[in-house]
């Protein structure tokens, strides 16, 4: 699959803010509760090509656990949100952007397929680590309820506006 250098720049771009609203929701003492990180990489997976956007979907949080300790590496937070961020640039990319799916169909499957994945990853990694599962898989769960309804939220008319601004745009390749 072809990309541009735009989406090269964007990509660079959305990692860019994929570290810092993290640093800024903890600032205001939103902490993690809204998966801030996930916007601009959920962002990625409307508006670039596929593999920029798995390559956002899988930095942003390696990058940000490298330079910042979080989402920490033990217990195993930043390879969970590694997958979830392929998950939620992936599948926009395919069904959004490929197979013209609605916005918002697209985004209820990326949100749903994406707790899947992180109650499943969640419970492996509670294994591994001999948690109770249960308690782990729940907590996750309920603590992710407030971003998934941000997300839901903000990601539509974000996309909308980008699109509409990248349409009227002349970027050169």
């Amino acid at each position: 699959m072809k990309y541009s250098g735009r989406d090269t720049l964007l990509g660079g771009l959305l990692i860019a803010l994929a570290l810092v609203l993290p640093v800024l929701f903890h600032a205001l003492n939103l902490g993690s509760a809204f998966l801030p990180m996930f916007l601009p990489i959920g962002v990625a997976g409307y508006l670039l090509a596929l593999p920029v956007a798995l390559a956002v979907g899988m930095l942003s949080p390696l990058i940000s656990a490298l330079l910042t300790g979080m989402p920490p590496f033990f217990p195993p937070i930043a390879p969970i949100m590694m997958v979830e961020g392929l998950a939620l640039a992936g599948i926009p990319a395919l069904l959004y952007q490929r197979y013209r799916w609605n916005l918002y169909l697209t985004l209820l499957i990326t949100l749903f397929v994406d707790r899947v994945v992180a109650l499943g990853l969640v419970i492996l990694a509670s294994k591994w680590l001999d948690i109770p599962e249960g308690a782990m898989g729940l907590s996750m769960i309920l603590k992710g309820i407030p971003g998934v309804i941000f997300l839901f939220v903000a990601l539509p008319p974000i996309v909308r506006l980008l699109e509409e601004k990248m349409r009227d745009a002349v970027i050169l390749d």
